[in-house]
């Protein structure tokens, strides 16, 4: 029954989006403020540092008895700094151009407020339906936690819990919407002369960089969290919108993992 709720609501909001033109991208979304290469270059270098605080990491769980999302945390603790300073670098010696869609980041932010439960209830139809497809297809249902870090974040205590909902419910968000929709939505888009193909591009890469993360029936749902962030960005020329949306998302995610965990007790 609420199976059903949830992909009849998700129906709606798609034909209701339609209507109301919540898709429609402007001509100048395809462009950019920067070169597709600076973009590229700059994506690949936030992606490479949070991969460089992880590996430095990682050795302590052999050789300190600290759990793996003691680790997770500790990386994403260390990146942080030197992603911080990467952007800052950028932002003093490449200084941006003006957008010409670009809203008030004021606005951005009410946007993003406003589109964020029909966003989520978008997401959850399609997560409802993959789940579906699995049970079927599989004949098993998969975990309702879901997330890796999730089910480690349920079983754990101590400093570790909120050091780690403080990242990823704020900085975890930003540097996500920095990297995919700030960097490489718009370069991919002036790399394809499409708005809308750069934008799918760029939803698929952030869905598959969570493989591993998730189960693969959970990419669907990330696919279509990252279009509608796309979106978001694409027609207010500002990431604000999306980090609300993905910050709220995050969070209604993480309070959703703890009342399943209780209720399941």
């Amino acid at each position: 029954m609420f199976d059903g709720i949830l992909i009849g609501a998700a129906a709606v909001v798609i034909l209701h989006g339609r209507l109301a033109g919540w898709y429609a991208l402007p001509d100048s979304a395809s462009t950019t403020n920067r070169s597709s290469a600076e973009g590229f270059f700059v994506f690949a270098g936030l992606m490479l540092l949070g991969l460089l605080g992880h590996s430095v990491v990682a050795p302590l769980q052999s050789a300190y008895p600290v759990s793996e999302l003691e680790v997770h945390t500790l990386g994403l603790l260390l990146s942080l700094p030197l992603q911080i300073v990467l952007l800052a670098t950028v932002a003093r010696f490449f200084p941006t151009l003006p957008v010409s869609n670009r809203i008030s980041r004021r606005e951005a932010i009410r946007l993003g407020v406003r589109r964020f439960v029909p966003v989520c209830l978008l997401v959850a139809g399609v997560a409802q339906s993959s789940l579906l497809m699995r049970q079927l297809l599989v004949g098993e249902a998969s975990d309702p936690v879901g997330h890796v870090s999730l089910v480690m974040l349920v079983e754990s205590s101590g400093w570790v819990v909120p050091t780690f909902v403080l990242l990823v419910t704020l900085a975890v968000p930003w540097l996500e919407e920095v990297a995919f929709r700030g960097m490489l939505q718009p370069a991919l888009s002036s790399l394809l002369g499409s708005a809308w193909l750069g934008l799918v591009v760029t939803a698929a890469l952030f869905a598959t960089a969570h493989l591993g993360a998730v189960p693969v029936d959970g990419l669907p749902g990330l696919f279509v969290l990252g279009l509608g962030l796309g979106v978001l960005r694409a027609q207010t020329g500002r990431i604000e919108s999306a980090v609300v949306v993905h910050v709220l998302f995050n969070l209604l995610n993480i309070v959703l993992a703890w009342i399943s965990t209780s209720a399941s007790v």
